[in-house]
């Protein structure tokens, strides 16, 4: 047991915002110190780790999913602990506040977390200028979803702009087409609107993957339906956003509305995730996420078919060591399997 379990009983007595706000701001802290005492914290790389997907080699199949790192303000730091990638954002064109507090709750029997924070961030020119004049040690995608109170129309047309503006200054671009905190963004799955947003943005010929996130309340028919008409235009799924289904949860938190992450949804992730790779196979690349608590879990949704995977529910049950546990582990799994 780390120094994280023996003081998580303490960590969690407090409001899962603030938590969130104090641990960032250490991070931050790690994240302008010298990078000469930053390389005395690093994690090893691994080369048995490093996978390339669509011409991007990550370290690691490792990393963090979007909401941890919102505001592109500490992603190094957690390269430091062995992600692979950190995906920041989602990130609108304009700031947004988000929807009133309380809006994150800790669902312990269940291993999982219900947010409704609304896309809260501090607007896409600000990232783009901190992703812009900072270096990195690990890869970075970069997560656009549309600004509050557009139409379907309008939605589209921003996203395009933003993904013009920004995807030089990413290693992959993430479409969240399926946050569930923000009325209008999940009709962005639909097939009609979806060829259209993606036909766009294949016009601009940018040289960064494409990958589109979807719900995890989808069913593999709906899913699969979906990329049979959209799968040529896009580089990559991200399988899945946070689920509004509250079936078997223990928990007293489960009646709070907003989106469900962590173990209830690994299940429903790993089902499409099998689907995706069975249909498709290498040809539309997998990001796995929902429910990834160790390296079991990582090991098989990469068994399922995914390229990389992504931890954020996980990494805050299971604290900062989290990530080198995993990497350690598919490493020895992997120098295993090749003898």
């Amino acid at each position: 047991m780390d120094w994280y379990q023996i003081a998580r009983p303490m960590i969690f007595a407090v409001d899962p915002e603030i938590d969130h706000h104090l641990v960032a701001n250490g991070l931050k802290i790690f994240n302008q110190t010298p990078q000469v005492l930053q390389k005395m914290f690093y994690t090893k790389k691994r080369n048995n780790l490093k996978t390339t997907i669509k011409g991007v080699t990550f370290d690691s199949p490792i990393g963090i999913a979007a909401g941890f790192d919102k505001n592109a303000e500490f992603y190094n730091s957690l390269g430091a602990l062995g992600a692979g990638f950190v995906e920041v954002g989602s990130v609108t064109r304009s700031a947004q506040e988000g929807n009133p507090k309380k809006r994150i709750f800790r669902l312990p029997e269940d291993k999982a977390i219900i947010n409704r924070m609304g896309l809260n961030n501090v607007g896409l020119d600000k990232v783009m200028e901190r992703l812009s004049d900072n270096k990195r040690n690990t890869k970075v995608g970069l997560s656009l979803a549309p600004t509050h109170g557009l139409s379907t129309d309008e939605m589209i047309n921003e996203l395009v702009d933003d993904v013009k503006q920004s995807h030089d200054l990413a290693d992959y671009i993430a479409l969240n087409l399926s946050c569930p905190n923000q009325a209008g963004v999940m009709s962005l799955q639909k097939s009609g609107v979806l060829i259209e947003l993606l036909g766009k943005i294949s016009d601009l010929m940018i040289d960064e993957p494409v990958f589109c996130k979807f719900s995890s309340d989808l069913t593999t028919d709906e899913l699969l339906e979906t990329l049979d008409e959209t799968a040529n235009l896009m580089d990559g799924v991200i399988l899945s956003n946070t689920s509004l289904d509250r079936t078997d949860l223990q928990s007293e938190n489960k009646v709070e509305k907003g989106g469900l992450s962590g173990k209830p949804i690994f299940e429903k992730s790993l089902a499409l995730t099998t689907a995706v790779y069975e249909k498709f196979g290498e040809e539309l690349p997998i990001i796995f996420s929902g429910g990834v608590f160790d390296y079991h879990d990582a090991y098989k949704a990469l068994q399922s078919g995914a390229s990389l995977v992504q931890v954020y529910t996980g990494f805050i049950y299971n604290g900062p060591s989290q990530i080198e546990h995993i990497n350690r582990h598919l490493s020895e799994m992997r120098m295993i399997n090749s003898l």
